[in-house]
């Protein structure tokens, strides 16, 4: 690869907080090349994670169309563009076949990604020609580090880098103080909902959590989600249960004014996602509460920084739900509410100690 300024893209076809725990690799590529062209490619709706940062000249956007004809022009014209731009070398970061044959596609000469495990992933030692071998239980942020360690890069970053306006932080300053929430009144952000079922816990034990919030600790909580019907729905039976109802803000900010919400956080507290992963970027104290996930793997990034999980021989198993089909996961339905607020209680008690120490 040219030492000077290599053209190199980066490929996560993947959600919104895979996308944001990429951001280390792009600092890490921009300070051993700095003269580089770097792109990346990712989802469309998962770009604002990398909009704004410094370290990327390009974003492209996969869009698909359900129309299978509309669909591949748009995949052909993705492809177009992307060879119009003759990229050195490309680190395939998804580790699936889809984004090993975009990779493979886009021209560039040298193409780096995940070394698949045994008598799997054929295909993916065709289409790319560097594979890396990356340590078991590694968090995700350490395997794609091995990637860029890969292309010569000694400064590895760890923590992820999340941009926004001064426009996205009065928009979500003024939507605060219009349902009432003051600069200086402390509030917990709760992120409680996901179209991914087998990661969610009851809507009783938010309602719990929001009220031991209220009663107990003066604080006002605030709910975030995002668009879809059943998120909605969730945010809205936790509102009917709680006696003393959070802030619904459920679908009503961007992905930028939540980062700008996340900053000004006392705690955020909530499921493996893209939320919990933000508010670790901008520097929020995070409570998460996880069920099958792998907290080595997917847990928020810093110090300090609390899980809550069930203590069984069963978990993490890492799998969908309990029959693996994305329904409910035992280990979160059957946690309690207890088991929650006596970590959330030690975390708060320790954030004010840290607050008295540094005011």
């Amino acid at each position: 690869m040219p030492d000077g300024s290599p053209r190199i893209l980066v490929i996560k076809l993947r959600y919104l907080g895979d996308v944001l725990l990429t951001t280390p690799v792009f600092e890490a590529l921009r300070v051993r090349y700095p003269d580089a062209f770097i792109a990346a490619v990712v989802n469309r709706g998962t770009e604002d994670m990398l909009s704004g940062n410094p370290a990327i000249d390009k974003i492209f956007k996969v869009e698909r169309d359900s129309r299978p004809l509309k669909d591949l022009q748009k995949q052909l014209s993705l492809i177009r563009e992307i060879r119009n731009f003759k990229f050195d070398v490309v680190l395939e970061l998804t580790h699936n076949s889809r984004a090993a044959i975009l990779a493979f596609l886009s021209g560039a000469k040298k193409r780096l990604g995940y070394k698949p495990k045994k008598k799997k992933g054929f295909r993916r030692t065709l289409l790319l020609t560097d594979l890396v071998t990356v340590g078991k239980k590694l968090h995700v942020i350490d395997r794609h580090l091995e990637m860029a360690k890969s292309l010569g890069c000694s400064f590895l970053p760890t923590k992820p880098a999340l941009y926004w306006s001064p426009q996205d932080q009065n928009a979500c300053e003024d939507i605060l103080k219009s349902n009432g929430v003051s600069g200086d009144l402390p509030y917990v952000v709760v992120h409680p909902s996901s179209t991914a079922i087998h990661k969610v816990w009851s809507a009783e034990g938010y309602a719990a959590l929001c009220d031991y919030l209220a009663e107990k600790k003066a604080i006002r909580t605030i709910l975030i989600c995002g668009k879809d019907e059943a998120e909605f729905r969730l945010n809205g039976k936790i509102c009917d249960l709680a006696k003393r109802p959070p802030l619904n803000l459920g679908g009503k900010l961007s992905l930028k004014q939540t980062a700008a919400l996340l900053s000004k956080a006392l705690l955020f507290i909530g499921i493996d996602s893209g939320p919990m992963h933000m508010a670790a970027a901008v520097g929020t104290p995070v409570l998460a509460i996880f069920g099958p996930s792998r907290p080595w793997r997917w847990g928020p990034w810093g110090e300090g920084q609390v899980v809550v999980q069930k203590n069984w021989d069963c978990v993490p198993c890492g799998k969908k739900g309990c029959r693996n089909d994305g329904g409910e996961s035992r280990c979160l339905m059957e946690l309690t509410p207890d088991e929650v607020l006596l970590p959330v209680e030690r975390k708060l008690d320790q954030i004010s100690r840290q607050r008295a120490l540094n005011p």
